[in-house]
C-alpha cells in the first residue's frame, strides 16, 4: 500500500498531498486549522521525512458531497497534481443513492488517475451521532457501502476513522445519553481538538503500517486501471464546471464579480433583483449550480428547454451563521445532446432571508 508515495517521500522528490472532502476534513470543529486530522497528518509526513517537501491542499468544503466533489475534480484536485489524495465525502452523502455515489466515487478514482497514474488515493470514513444510530439501528449506510465497494474493487487503502472515535465515546455513552458525544465534538458530528487527535493518531499509525509494509519501493509504478464498473454513457467522468462568468446570456440586471466566492471559486454572476433572468446552453443529460449561499440569497426558477418551471433555493439555516459555496441540484435524466437552461431570480424566498440574491459562479454539468 502507498508504495508510490512512500517511493518519493524516501527520495526527497516532494509530494503533494490533497485533502478532498466535506467539513471534518475541512477542519470544522478545531481550534484552528493547524489542529484538524488534515493538517496534522500533513505536519507527520513533514516530521517523519524532513528531506522531502510535502505541499498541503485542502480541497474540503463543509455541507457537500460526491455530487459536488466530481464535478469539482478537476479543479480543485487534479489541477494541484496530487501525488497523495485523501477522499472523504461518507457523511455528507449519508443516504445517497447508492449507484449514484458509486458512479461517483468511480469517476473521481478515474479522473484523478488520468491526471497523474501514480497518485495513491485513501478512503476515509468519519461519523456523526446521526450516522452512529443508523448503525445502531441495524441499519446500512449506503454512502459508506458505496464508497468502500469501489474503493475495494480498485484496491484502495481504507480507514475507517470514525468507527475508532466512537469506541472512545462508547466507553462514556450511557443510553440515551448525548454528553459523551460532546467529550470529542463540538456538536455531535465535528469533532473538537480532542476528536482530531483520535483521528489523526488513527490515520498515522496506518501510514505507518502501510509503509512497514511497502518497505523501500525501487521505483514508482502506474496503478492498474480495472474495467470501469459504469459503462461510458451512464459514467460520471464527464462531470465538469462552466464558469457562468464566461458563459451565461444575461439581462442587465445581473452583475458580473471579479471576486472570490466564498473563497472557492474566483469570480461569480451575481443578481439581487427579482425577476432577473439568464440562459444557458449545454451538452449533455444533467445541468446543476455551483452557488453562493448567503444570509441574503433567495430562491431561483428554472426550466430546461422551455420544459415545466421548478425552483431550489441558495439559502439555508446554515446561511444566519456563515456564508458558503453550495451545490444548487437543478435536473438529471434528460436526453442526452443539446440543452437550453432559463433562470430567473424568484420574487418568493425563505422568510428568514434578508434577500433575493443569486450569486453562481458555475455551471455543472454531466
Amino acid at each position: 500500500m502507498l508504495e508510490n508515495t512512500l517511493y518519493r517521500l524516501q527520495r526527497g522528490l516532494g509530494l503533494t498531498v490533497v485533502y478532498f472532502g466535506g467539513s471534518i476534513t475541512e477542519g470544522a470543529g478545531a481550534s484552528s486549522y493547524d489542529n484538524c486530522w488534515a493538517a496534522k497528518t500533513t505536519a507527520f509526513l513533514r516530521d517523519a521525512y524532513p528531506a522531502c517537501k510535502i505541499n498541503h491542499v485542502s480541497a474540503a468544503i463543509g455541507g457537500t458531497g460526491t455530487m459536488l466533489g466530481v464535478y469539482r475534480c478537476d479543479r480543485d484536485v487534479c489541477s494541484h497534481h496530487p501525488d497523495l489524495v485523501f477522499f472523504e465525502f461518507c457523511v455528507n452523502d449519508m443516504n445517497g443513492d447508492f449507484m449514484t455515489l458509486a458512479n461517483n466515487s468511480e469517476s473521481i478514482i478515474r479522473k484523478i488517475r488520468a491526471c497523474n497514474p501514480f497518485c495513491d488515493i485513501v478512503f476515509v470514513y468519519t461519523i456523526t451521532w446521526n450516522t452512529a444510530d443508523t448503525m445502531a439501528h441495524g441499519d446500512i449506510q449506503s454512502a459508506k457501502t458505496a464508497h468502500s465497494a469501489v474503493a475495494y474493487y480498485y484496491g484502495l487503502p481504507q480507514v475507517d476513522i470514525g468507527e475508532v472515535l466512537f469506541t472512545h465515546i462508547a466507553r462514556h455513552l450511557h443510553e440515551g445519553e448525548t454528553p459523551a458525544w460532546m467529550t470529542y465534538t463540538t456538536d455531535a458530528v465535528h469533532p473538537n481538538d480532542t476528536g482530531y487527535q483520535i483521528y489523526t493518531d488513527t490515520v498515522c499509525n496506518h501510514l505507518k503500517a502501510w509503509f512497514e509494509q511497502a518497505g523501500t519501493p525501487s521505483s514508482a509504478t502506474p496503478h492498474r486501471q480495472p474495467q470501469l464498473l459504469f459503462a461510458p454513457e451512464v459514467s460520471h467522468i464527464g462531470a465538469h464546471m462552466d464558469d457562468a462568468c464566461m458563459t451565461a446570456d444575461t439581462d442587465d440586471t445581473w452583475i458580473r464579480k471579479n471576486q472570490s466566492l466564498c473563497g472557492r471559486y474566483p469570480r461569480y454572476l451575481e443578481c439581487t433583483e427579482p425577476g432577473g433572468t439568464l440562459t444557458f446552453a449545454f451538452e449533455g443529460t444533467r445541468i446543476d449550480l455551483y452557488f453562493m449561499m448567503a444570509r441574503d440569497s433567495g430562491d431561483i426558477i428554472f426550466s430546461v428547454d422551455g420544459g415545466e418551471e421548478h425552483t431550489v433555493s441558495s439559502w439555508d439555516s446554515y446561511c444566519k451563521s456563515f456564508n458558503r459555496a453550495g451545490l444548487g441540484t437543478l435536473i438529471s435524466g434528460l436526453p442526452a445532446g443539446s440543452h437550453t437552461l432559463t433562470l430567473r431570480v424568484s420574487d418568493h424566498k425563505n422568510d428568514e432571508s434578508e434577500g433575493y440574491a443569486v450569486r453562481i459562479g458555475a455551471f455543472l454539468v454531466l
